[in-house]
């Protein structure tokens, strides 16, 4: 899908558990996840769904007149909604933070396309993909931000084609209904002891650090302050992989997962009926996406 600004209110980031024996949290089991997942796309999907959204774009703007070269799928990574990091994921990639500013932006595809043309052309194109104001949409939903659309551009029509037309909707739903389930586990009392038992897990390792939040805040603030500089990038990197191994060591040694799982259980168990309708929609429509494009 189109790069976005995703709806993150659901990256809330958790630590659970006490540097006890606890069920590890393998790199192949998956962790839990709001409504069994339902907001979490796994890599090989996002692929798949990417590519055909780009595909009906393409075939919309050619319908308008004008090039359209569909842009790849950049680094995917299915990232828990709570921040979990198994200890493979850890030692491979870290917090995912690093290599993605090492990588860089993806090339832009429709740069020589644009390049050609002149400048009425260039923004009747643009106008084109991403639509006009004279046909915005506010969409709204409880615990998500407004979300304003333009129902005229060949982004929000090529999306409409291979998800329908209540996708948007259903999308910023449930989007509202899993943060909603995040913050009740982060005020579950037995989540706020386990999350000091997990700090002192990690303060034993060197790493004074009351959250996971601050963890990977710690990473970010560093790799903003190295910038453009490669070699502090990498320097960076190395301290991120580190830290992320002692991060994931603790979260094992806590079960930082299972008293997640725990937690969210008690609160999904108290949401109305209507929240997991709202769910099943958004899978739905996903699955249709899905089967066509396979």
């Amino acid at each position: 899908m189109r790069a976005q600004p995703a709806v993150v209110i659901a990256l809330c980031l958790l630590v659970v558990g006490g540097c006890s024996r606890a069920p590890a949290h393998r790199g192949d089991d998956p962790p839990p996840a709001p409504f069994d997942g339902a907001t979490v796309v796994p890599a090989e999907q996002a692929k798949s769904l990417h590519a055909s959204e780009e595909r009906a774009v393409a075939a919309c703007m050619r319908q308008r007149g004008f090039a359209y070269r569909p842009v790849p799928a950049g680094r995917t990574v299915a990232e828990s909604p709570y921040g979990l990091l198994s200890e493979t994921q850890a030692a491979a990639d870290g917090y995912g933070l690093t290599a993605d500013l090492l990588a860089g932006p993806p090339d832009d595809p429709n740069a020589r396309v644009l390049a050609r043309l002149d400048p009425e052309r260039r923004g009747a194109w643009r106008a084109a993909l991403t639509g006009t104001g004279r046909h915005e949409r506010i969409l709204r939903a409880p615990g998500s931000p407004d979300l304003r659309i333009n129902t005229d551009g060949c982004v929000h029509l090529g999306r409409r084609v291979l998800y329908g037309s209540a996708w948007e909707q259903t999308e910023l739903t449930v989007a509202g209904l899993t943060a909603r389930v995040i913050d009740r586990v982060l005020a579950d009392p037995a989540f706020r002891g386990a999350q000091r038992t997990w700090a002192d897990c990690l303060r034993a390792k060197g790493e004074p650090f009351a959250t996971l939040q601050d963890a990977r805040g710690a990473v970010q603030r560093a790799a903003h302050k190295a910038g453009d500089d490669r070699a502090a990038l990498r320097a960076v990197g190395r301290r991120e992989l580190q830290l992320a191994r002692r991060d994931a060591a603790c979260q094992r040694q806590s079960g930082l997962a299972e008293a997640v799982r725990a937690a969210q259980g008690r609160v999904e168990a108290a949401l109305p009926a209507s929240s997991r309708r709202q769910v099943t929609t958004l899978t739905d429509l996903r699955k249709r996406a899905l089967d066509a494009s396979s």
